[in-house]
């Protein structure tokens, strides 16, 4: 090598370790300087040039999650809808699913005189206070709601007689029946929102009747009123309290199977409607009014949701 050769190399080999040192005091500068390693993941060689990447490169998954679904570690809104409508109190009823309420009833029938004239003369207006159990299951807006409940069918002494007798039949009747109702409603909601709904739909059942159904024969005193007779022809007159029956001192009328005309059962048949408020998963109330075979009726229920 001759002389001049050998001041060029060292003079390149300064000017070199010149800039590398220049480099290491300015970050900036070395973080421009373009790399000529290849990328790869931890713990793979190095790609050398015209090798295809590592499978594990080439398969690596996005941060994107699948269309409908949340990214890993966050709860998708349906996910939250199902946990807040089945661990929370959300009034919110999941289609497919199954809910079971519990709860109590009241309602007052009114049975209008009308309906009492369809089996005779006389008769009043009666009201009819009723309440009982009830259970309810329900699935995508229907409901079943099975119902036992008392109705005390009471009366005052009121004139009846029945349409083909004469004006010497007329009676006082007096009612301390009462009826368990054993029955099933029916219904379909229209929601207007999560917690209000129309109810409408169909009841029906069967009553078992018993109490004691009172008659006694009756005659017209002078000032028009129906007065009870105390025996036959007592008090004397010629149009009234006779001989044809007993129907004295508070005669109880037997029931059908004793062959009598008291019921032993009485259906349970109206068409009915109503509004239905879920404030809470665990609460139901409802406002009914419906009518049927007894008359028009209005009521109140309110049921615990299992």
């Amino acid at each position: 090598m001759t002389y001049r050769r050998l001041v060029s190399v060292v003079a390149v080999g300064f000017a070199l370790s010149a800039r590398s040192a220049w480099a290491q005091g300015n970050p900036t500068e070395a973080a421009n300087q373009p790399s000529t390693e290849p990328v790869t993941q931890k713990g793979e060689a190095p790609i050398t040039e015209g090798e295809a990447p590592p499978a594990s490169v080439q398969n690596e998954p996005t941060a994107e999650a699948p269309d409908g679904e949340a990214p890993d570690g966050e709860v998708s809104e349906e996910d939250k809808l199902v946990e807040d409508a089945e661990m929370g109190g959300s009034p919110v009823e999941l289609p497919g699913r199954t809910y079971y309420f519990v709860g109590g009833r009241y309602r007052l029938i009114v049975v209008p005189k009308f309906i009492v004239g369809l089996f005779g003369d006389g008769g009043k207006t009666v009201s009819v206070q009723s309440g009982g159990a009830e259970f309810g299951i329900r699935k995508d807006g229907f409901e079943y709601n099975f119902g036992a409940w008392l109705a005390a069918y009471s009366m005052d002494p009121t004139t009846f007689k029945a349409k083909s007798d004469g004006e010497d039949a007329w009676e006082l009747v007096e009612s301390k029946i009462k009826i368990l109702y054993l029955t099933a409603d029916f219904m379909w909601t229209h929601d207007f929102s999560p917690e209000f709904g129309l109810n409408y739909g169909m009841g029906a059942g069967l009553g078992l009747v018993f109490g004691p159904l009172i008659r006694n024969q009756a005659y017209r005193a002078a000032d028009g009123s129906y007065q009870e007779c105390t025996g036959p022809d007592n008090p004397p007159d010629a149009d009234y309290c006779g001989g044809d029956n007993d129907h004295y001192n508070d005669y109880e009328e037997p029931s059908w199977a004793d062959g009598g005309s008291k019921p032993v059962v009485f259906p349970w048949l109206a068409v009915q409607t109503g509004f239905r408020y879920k404030p809470h998963r665990n609460f139901v109330a409802r406002l009914d009014a419906g009518f049927g075979l007894s008359g028009f009726f209005i009521g109140v229920g309110g049921d615990y949701g299992l």
